[in-house]
């Protein structure tokens, strides 16, 4: 591709939205059976659904692939790739900072103002500045994690992409140079345990980004019908599965990773396709589901603890659907307006020079 052409991302996975949505939704429910052992005596032994924090692998292993599929291709012209680099790294960071921001700045208040809602409810400065600034840093209450706990995810979502985008600038092959990187960070948490960012990055949930990056490359690669539906089931069983020993990103990485190549293959059966499209906004809402749960779970929890229900599968039914009301409201009176309008004032229409590419459009792979 010649420098200041542009360049269509025309791959969109329909099956990939949905996914977005389950891995929410079992963070969603894990978080749900937490509150509920917390705040409902009736429900003090139902313990926390371990099974749901698969969804963070699901989350890793899509992002990875959507960001190997919507990126640019390299260019011979190295200015071009420098400048595609720090492009990329832009457009993550508007599609992340900002209702973070709005998220953890809401925490604060409910901290200051209503403590009884929060289970965790101590203020450090230099912690919460690292929280913004998607720093791994001790909590007051002793975890590496933000002031809005679910935001731990982000931290490792923030280092993949400063590493993709250092790819991207030094026209390397993307997913050798990632993979490459999280073992040096591997190896250096193994030698080096004490220091907290090592500590906190020096984890195999890296190397699932790289998974998502893999299954990016085999996607053209048909597998049809019954072969399609053989990937998705095993890819759910190595989700659930829980061998003493084994490493999780050899059960809920490749389990994740399975998942998706299941997804994007069983989707070319046009019928599958069209119905999987239908839902296609469940996808578009689901990072407005996974921070503002953090709030409406603990809420729903309270309101229903008013109640006589003592049946354990309404409750989280009933949160789940608090939760996907309150996030289409996030996502399309908040998340979607706020992200236009900083795409605008960030990304104006500019004339394409003989060294950088302009903007690829917009799709939903790259608005994961």
């Amino acid at each position: 591709m010649s420098p200041g052409t542009r360049h269509q991302t025309s791959e969109q996975y329909a099956s990939v939205q949905l996914l977005r949505f389950v891995a929410a939704m079992l963070v969603v429910v894990m978080h749900t059976t937490e509150a509920m052992s917390l705040r409902m005596p009736v429900f003090r032994d139902i313990g926390l659904w371990v099974h749901g924090a698969s969804g963070v692998d699901i989350f890793f292993v899509i992002s990875g692939f959507v960001m190997a599929v919507s990126s640019r291709p390299a260019s011979a012209d190295q200015g071009a790739n420098l400048a595609n680099a720090i492009d990329f790294f832009k457009r993550r960071l508007l599609r992340v900072v900002p209702l973070y921001w709005v998220y953890t700045v809401l925490k604060v208040i409910l901290v200051l103002t209503l403590p009884t809602l929060v289970l965790r409810t101590s203020l450090d400065p230099a912690h919460l500045t690292a929280s913004f600034l998607f720093l791994p840093w001790e909590s007051p209450w002793g975890l590496i994690q933000p002031v809005l706990p679910v935001g731990w995810t982000l931290n490792f979502e923030m280092m993949f992409y400063l590493v993709f985008a250092t790819a991207i600038a030094l026209n390397c092959n993307r997913l050798y140079f990632c993979c490459g990187v999280f073992l040096v960070l591997y190896i250096a948490a193994y030698l080096l345990p004490d220091i907290t960012a090592l500590a906190f990055y020096g984890h195999t949930l890296l190397f699932e980004f790289g998974i998502g990056m893999l299954v990016a490359r085999m996607r053209h690669y048909r597998i049809h019908g019954l072969g399609a539906v053989l990937l998705l089931l095993t890819g759910v069983v190595l989700l659930g599965s829980n061998f003493v020993g084994v490493d999780r990103l050899f059960l809920q990485g490749l389990g994740a990773g399975l998942l998706v190549l299941g997804g994007i293959n069983l989707e070319r059966n046009p019928w599958v396709k069209r119905v999987l499209e239908r839902v296609g906004v469940l996808g578009d809402i689901s990072y407005s589901s996974y921070l503002c749960h953090s709030f409406l779970v603990p809420l729903g929890i309270v309101l229903l603890s008013q109640s006589s229900l003592e049946h354990a599968g309404l409750v989280i039914l009933l949160t789940l659907l608090f939760v996907t009301g309150g996030s289409f409201c996030s996502y399309f009176w908040l998340e979607r307006p706020m992200t236009r309008r900083l795409k605008q004032i960030f990304f104006a229409p500019k004339v394409a020079t003989s060294h950088v590419m302009q903007a690829p459009a917009a799709t939903r792979m790259e608005n994961l």
